[in-house]
């Protein structure tokens, strides 16, 4: 339907793209006569009115013209151009469109006069060049015309003599210099620079009569013919590259084409009209032929002879049809239906005195016009996109290359997180907390960041006091004085003397009196001799008079507290005491009486004394700490804060240091939020900390300002957790919107891992999703993907892409002590330190204590041999390959290094001390039988020889059990001697020759028949207790049973191991532990094909249930504890990078002795679940 109808039968033309608001000039057409017959010609300009919902459009210029025009156009670049109009007098007229929108005279630029020779049919202007036109009049006559100089213009090459009107000209879009015209049925092409016609286009098959043409505004050799002929009514689409024949032919009117118009925004959209009364809008782009028209205007039942498309809107099109009426459409649909009334009355007003209906007939009510594909204009030319993580998407038509940049809108917010991010990577923030002291603008910033950094230093309640302005020892100096410090000599003063004393062979006399004697008095002060001390005798002190005054006054109580105490009614004597405020007396008996009496009377006391300091004293005495802060002056704030510092412990601290900063913020006065903020400092809560933040900074949105309180939240984070009490960031609902909101600015600006650090321990909705795109934006597999892909698929998952450069599996950075070198007992040199082996798959049998027996024994087998240790039970089977810690592989077998159990039941006082002895070059010394001493079954590991210092008959580090009789050896030590099987990192046999180990090998046939020694352990066992580690020396050996014989003893036979006793579930709190730990590892097993890799995992197991026994027990202490639970988190967040990092902090930093049994393995099932790519 149409948007806008003017009445007048005219040509039209829209104005430039660079005019707002639209006009429309309509100038009278030549070739058509309205109604009325009128022969006068106007050229008109018409507002175009789009903000009006209605059919009318507003005239803003009308002027009257020589002639009748045949062609109307408007171009220029400059102001509102010029209209150029060819009229049927032969002559161009050029108006300033400028001056006729202002209604100004003088808007005629010029005109032409007698160079054409008849009507001017058709006219275009150059749009690469606006000042050049193009005119074609009749007798094939073609002129180019400048618009600045009109006197002269020029040809496009040679005219033909064909007689015929040239009908349409029209300038190529693309290239400058040529023209197309057609006349007597034919397009002749011109090359203006050559000056002369390069093609003449005839169709011979169709014989298609051209009429119209209009130039592709893409492809710049491509064109289109229209012919006004009935037998033709088509188009074609022709390329004068391949002009043989048309590329394309658009059938689907049924008369002639009377014009077309090829839309410039689009090429895609070609518009022509006909005498069929329809106008059809083509694509000729399209590959199927009949399905080239893309919609149909509306049919009014006339003739449309002129077509327009809109410059700036290309979705409006101007019609002009034989009816007298100019019609405005759109595309894209809508409009209005037209005023049928007004036609009818303006045919009843042509024939006055004639009978009307009453009723109006009305027509059919046209459709909207519909395309069927949107147009090109609608395409952005060129686009940008913020993508997640501040990445800026930008491209253009111009190129097909997509660019993406990096935009940092807060430089110095990403700045100063590198700088947090740094300090926190620092094993200690104290330096960092000064100079954010020192560099703090108010000085409420200066002392928060002090309080801050108290946290890091050994004894931070001292700290806190001092930056309070207390001191412990402030008031006991000004009640005892120092004593004044005796003034001595300078070194250098004493050291000139001394020489003098040298040189003067030990003489004074080169002294002045004064000097001698100040060396003297010198001498004298730093003489501490005790002999010179004079002790005083003791002075006997008489004891003073008692008096038993038991007679009742009036006015006093002493009668009766004298009865009172006469009878031992020690309660009525302190209650007479207390009412005759006797305090001193009272207190004094009840002290004497009891803790009960003693309480209630110091509670009275308290209540009767005036003053200040009662109530105090009170709350001290009775460790009621709380009054103080709940009822002390706001103002005293700092002097109840140091009261809880000094009294309180740990966890009643934290409890009022949090009330009293709730006192200090509910009162809303502006000089207490800080003070608030420094007790909840003090206490370590976080959550309200941020909250009385907020209310001191509300503008949160400021980077800097939120940057600063996430510096106080992960330093305080850090010093809670180096306290022994970490705290998850994520759980307070304050604190973690904080969290995710920097994370999120951060994101903004490209810190995608720095922003993912601060969400590895999310547990809120928010930070998890927030957390997850960020692990998608850097590749990381995400924790929730990998627990779907493990539900659904049981069997072994297969990584599918490179692991992240963020997890990749990083060096060892904990090792389990080790005895670092082997001390050789005799002197000579020490190896250098070897690699620890790797922990063995077996686990020793367990040392079975037994009730003491007389020697010999009695359990029915052969006495003890000499040289021959009992071996450890150890599982059958074949030995498997064992994985060692730093991926090297070690053939199994029966470890020879089985720890000593000899050993746990010694003093503290005598374990982890080095040997300090050597044996006598004799031989190994002798040590006489205990007979006090009960007998034991030997241990488990092997024995060493006894030191030679060794007193007779005192037992090794305390309990140690001895052997009862001491024969001389019969057989070497074992360093001596060959037939013991060694390790592969034991120094060999000290004899100088193969022979002394023949005769030696011969002397004891029975020791090749042994069974072999296990090797000692180096490194903790999986599953064993925990044991002391420290060098034993070598026990004796040759100790024999009853008899008379050497050497005739039989070893005892190796108990039987006790069925492993039930272990008992995890503590509450630990159960998490265990639960992460065992899945994770169970994971790893399902999801791992090689076989060396799943024995380390089942040595992992072995290792971690000494933690669950140690959980169990309660052994561990707070800060071990702490990072354990810190890992277990980073673990269930899928960060194992963060929970390495914990690993080596708390490695570092905690007691080495209590988790060096399975820190490592932890830190193996890390790695190993980062190669496997396995996430909980």
């Amino acid at each position: 339907m149409k948007v806008k109808e003017i009445n007048q039968m005219a040509n039209v033309a829209w104005s430039p793209a660079s005019v707002y608001p639209l006009y429309l000039a309509c100038g009278t057409a030549a070739q058509q006569l309205d109604a009325s017959l009128n022969t006068n010609s106007t050229l008109n300009i018409y507002n175009a009115n789009l903000g009006q919902a209605n059919l009318e459009t507003k005239l803003a210029v009308s002027v009257e013209t020589p002639g009748r025009f045949h062609a109307l156009d408007w171009t220029g670049d400059q102001g509102s151009g010029v209209i150029i109009g060819g009229c049927d007098n032969g002559v161009l007229y050029v108006y300033d469109a400028n001056k006729l929108i202002a209604n100004q005279p003088e808007h005629l630029l010029g005109s032409t006069e007698s160079h054409h020779s008849g009507p001017i049919f058709s006219l275009s202007s150059n749009p690469l060049k606006s000042n050049l036109v193009a005119t074609g009049s009749v007798d094939c006559d073609l002129l180019i015309w400048d618009v600045n100089n009109l006197s002269s213009p020029m040809t496009p090459g040679k005219k033909a003599n064909l007689g015929a009107n040239v009908t349409c000209v029209q300038f190529n879009r693309q290239a400058e210099h040529i023209l197309a015209s057609t006349y007597a049925g034919h397009c002749v092409i011109w090359d203006l620079k050559k000056s002369a016609s390069i093609i003449s286009i005839v169709d011979s098959v169709s014989r298609m009569k051209a009429k119209s043409i209009s130039w592709n505004p893409d492809v710049a050799t491509q064109l289109l013919l229209a012919s006004d002929d009935d037998a033709t009514p088509m188009a074609q689409v022709w390329d004068l590259r391949y002009a043989n024949a048309p590329l394309k032919t658009l059938e689907g009117h049924q008369r002639g084409i009377l014009a077309t118009a090829w839309c410039v925004q689009d090429s895609s959209l070609l518009m022509t009209a006909a005498k069929d009364n329809k106008i059809f809008v083509w694509n000729p782009d399209c590959g199927e032929r009949g399905s080239e028209i893309v919609c149909e205007f509306p049919s009014y039942n006339q003739w449309s002879f002129n077509l327009d498309w809109c410059k700036r809107d290309p979705s409006l099109v101007a019609t002009s049809s034989v009816d007298g009426t100019v019609s405005v459409y759109s595309i894209l649909g809508g409009g209005l239906p037209p005023t049928q009334a007004d036609k009818f009355s303006a045919i009843a007003d042509s024939f006055p005195g004639m009978e009307m209906p009453a009723v109006v007939p009305q027509g059919a009510t046209p459709q909207p016009i519909q395309v069927k594909n949107p147009p090109k204009w609608f395409r952005r030319p060129s686009g940008a996109n913020f993508s997640f993580g501040g990445r800026l998407v930008s491209w253009n038509k111009q190129s097909r290359a997509v660019a993406i940049s990096q935009v940092v809108t807060e430089e110095k917010l990403v700045e100063r997180s590198v700088q947090l991010e740094n300090a926190l990577s620092q094993s200690q923030l104290g330096p960092y907390c000064q100079a954010k002291a020192e560099a703090a603008a108010k000085p409420s910033d200066q002392v928060l960041w002090k309080f801050i950094g108290a946290n890091f230093e050994t004894a931070p309640r001292t700290h806190y006091m001092s930056l309070l302005g207390y001191n412990s020892s402030q008031v006991s100096d000004k009640v005892r004085p120092p004593a004044p410090v005796a003034d001595g000599i300078a070194a250098e003063v004493l050291a000139d003397k001394m020489e003098n004393l040298g040189t003067n062979d030990g003489s004074t006399s080169s002294l002045d009196p004064s000097e001698q004697f100040e060396m003297i008095a010198s001498a004298q002060s730093f003489d501490k001799t005790p002999e010179l001390e004079e002790i005083e005798p003791e002075v006997e002190t008489k004891p003073s008079k008692v008096e038993l005054n038991v007679e009742e006054t009036s006015g006093s109580n002493e009668g009766l507290i004298t009865q009172a105490l006469l009878v031992g009614d020690l309660e009525s004597a302190v209650e007479l005491c207390v009412k005759d405020k006797h305090f001193t007396h009272a207190l004094t008996l009840a002290a004497h009486a009891g803790q009960e009496l003693y309480a209630k009377t110091r509670d009275s006391v308290l209540k009767q004394v005036d003053g200040s300091l009662a109530p105090l004293i009170g709350a001290v005495v009775r460790g009621d700490l709380t009054s103080i802060t709940t009822s002390c002056n706001l103002g005293n704030w700092k002097e109840a804060l140091v009261a809880a510092l000094t009294y309180c412990e740990d966890a009643q601290f934290i409890a009022l240091a949090e009330n009293l900063g709730e006192r200090l913020e509910a009162s809303n006065i502006g000089e207490y939020i800080p003070s608030a903020m420094i007790c909840y400092v003090c206490a370590g809560s976080l959550e309200k900390f941020v909250s009385c933040w907020s209310k001191m900074q509300p503008n949160l949105s400021n980077p800097n300002e939120l940057q600063d309180l996430v510096e106080i939240i992960m330093v305080l984070q850090r010093s809670l957790a180096a306290a022994g009490r970490p705290v998850n960031l994520s759980e307070g609902s304050t604190v973690s919107s904080l969290l995710c909101q920097y994370a999120s600015l951060l994101a903004a600006q490209g810190a995608l891992n720095t922003a993912v650090s601060y969400l590895n321990s999310a547990t809120q909705g928010e930070m998890i999703e927030l957390r997850d795109r960020l692990y998608r934006a850097l590749g990381y597999q995400t924790g929730r993907t990998n627990q779907q892909v493990h539900n659904v698929v049981p069997q072994p998952s297969f990584r599918q892409t490179p692991t992240p450069q963020g997890y990749q599996s990083q060096p060892s950075q904990f090792t389990p002590s080790v005895q670092a070198q082997q001390r050789n007992i005799y002197g000579e040199p020490t190896a250098p330190p070897q690699a620890a082996p790797a922990p063995s798959l077996f686990t020793p049998a367990p040392h079975v204590s037994q009730p003491p027996v007389p020697n010999p024994p009695t359990f029915g087998v052969p006495p003890l041999t000499p040289m021959q240790p009992t071996m450890a039970a150890v599982p059958s089977g074949p030995p498997p390959t064992v994985v060692g810690h730093t991926g090297g592989l070690r053939r199994g077998g029966t470890n020879r290094y089985v720890s000593d159990t000899s050993c746990l039941n010694q003093p503290p006082s005598m374990q982890n001390q080095p040997p300090s002895f050597m044996p006598p070059p004799g031989g190994p010394a002798q040590v006489p039988p205990n007979p006090s001493l009960p007998s034991a079954p030997a241990p488990t590991g092997p024995q060493f020889f006894t030191p030679a210092s060794q007193a007779p008959g005192a037992p090794m580090y305390g309990s140690q059990p001895q052997m009862q009789q001491p024969p001389p050896p019969t057989k070497p030590p074992a360093a001596y001697d060959s037939s013991v099987p060694r390790g592969w990192n034991d120094p060999p046999p000290l004899s100088g020759s193969r022979k002394a180990k023949q005769q030696q090998q011969q002397q004891l046939p029975q020791a090749s028949e042994a069974p072999k020694v296990p090797e000692p352990i180096m490194c903790p066992v999986p599953g064993a207790p925990e044991q002391p580690r420290q060098f034993m020396g070598f026990q004796q050996y040759g100790a024999e049973a009853s008899g008379p014989a050497v050497g005739a003893a039989a070893p005892v036979a190796t108990p039987a191991a006790p069925e492993p006793a039930s272990k008992g579930p995890l503590p509450a709190e630990h159960q998490i532990v265990q639960h992460v730990l065992n899945e994770i590892r169970e994971r790893c097993l399902a999801a791992c094909q090689n076989q060396q890799v799943k024995q380390r995992l089942d040595d992992i197991g072995r290792r971690l249930e000494v933690l669950f026994d140690k959980l169990r027990a309660g052994q561990l202490g707070s800060f071990t504890l702490g990072g354990v639970h810190q890992i277990i988190e980073a673990m269930k967040s899928g960060d194992y990078q963060s929970a390495l990092q914990i690993h080596g902090q708390t490695v570092a930093k905690g007691n080495f002795s209590e988790m060096s049994q399975f820190m490592p393995a932890i830190k193996m099932l890390l790695q190993t679940c980062m190669q496997l790519q396995v996430f909980l």
